[in-house]
């Protein structure tokens, strides 16, 4: 299963869509609140994932099946962070697209009232607000997958600061994209790779 999480001022709506129609398969929407902290997001979006997965059970590998479906969590920019932060709580593979490295910082510029291009509603975004995030755990915490695609001409984020951030810990593919990335085929098979897992039974 695979799941997306949009990005700041989005609904993430047609790029699920997109990665729906380039995997084959469907992807779920997450979505969060710009105008709302942090620990509400990240709650909200726990909450998401632990109702598709009951949903949508799937089966733990028996004996003759020795490969293991995964849930991914797909993020782009701001929602590369979250995905990244779902993954560190909840063990998900994940694959991040331009993600937010340094979430305060990269808010900081949209401080004051901005426009969701999706909705058009317009919100605050606060100081508390960007003060909110505050995540304690480790965004790089060992054993999870995780696949990183980063643009070198992204106008939005600086790619070198996440590449260097997750070096070591992830898989990262630097390509000349631009921050908002339209066509997911070149990066298909980076992403559906991170659906299974091999599970090996020792016989003894």
């Amino acid at each position: 299963m695979f799941a997306y999480i949009h990005g700041l001022n989005s609904d993430g709506e047609r790029s699920r869509k997109n990665l729906t129609e380039c995997l084959g398969q469907k992807v779920f929407n997450l979505t969060w609140e710009c105008d709302r902290p942090f620990d509400e997001n990240i709650a909200y979006l726990i909450a998401q994932c632990e109702n598709i997965e009951e949903e949508n059970p799937v089966d733990i590998p028996l004996f003759e099946s020795p490969v293991w479906e995964r849930f991914v969590m797909i993020g782009s920019s701001m929602g590369g962070y979250y995905a990244a932060v779902l993954s560190a709580i909840k063990d998900y593979p994940c694959a991040l697209l331009n993600p937010v490295v340094y979430p305060k910082r990269t808010l900081q510029k949209f401080k004051g009232t901005n426009t969701n291009f999706a909705t058009g509603i317009k919100y605050e975004m606060t100081q508390e607000i960007i003060d909110s995030y505050n995540f304690c755990g480790n965004l790089k915490k060992p054993l999870i997958d995780r696949a990183i695609v980063l643009g070198r001409n992204d106008e939005v984020l600086d790619y070198k600061e996440a590449e260097a951030f997750f070096r070591g810990a992830a898989e990262i593919l630097i390509t000349d994209c631009n921050h908002q990335i339209k066509d997911y085929s070149p990066f298909k098979k980076l992403i559906a790779d991170l659906q299974y897992r091999a599970v090996f039974f020792n016989d003894d």
